[in-house]
């Protein structure tokens, strides 16, 4: 995702996907404008921890199409 893609999602989105890559919370917050106690309040909210599991899933599944495309090379 580009730049331009991640300022289009509201903040606990883009945090969401920023957590799913293993960003740390007091990196996440200022780079979606908030604070890092800000990021891990809303990490314990069940439906924040929804949405990370969803981007993972998606990452992984990025991730196996990229290998398998480049199986077949």
């Amino acid at each position: 995702m580009d730049g331009a893609g991640r300022e289009e999602l509201p903040p606990r989105m883009r945090a969401a996907v920023l957590l799913a890559m293993g960003r740390p919370t007091e990196e996440i917050g200022p780079e979606v404008g908030v604070s890092g106690r800000t990021v891990r309040r809303w990490r314990q909210r069940p439906e924040m921890r929804a949405d990370v599991g969803r981007v993972r899933l998606r990452l992984l599944d990025g991730a196996v199409t990229s290998l398998r495309a480049g199986v077949g090379e």
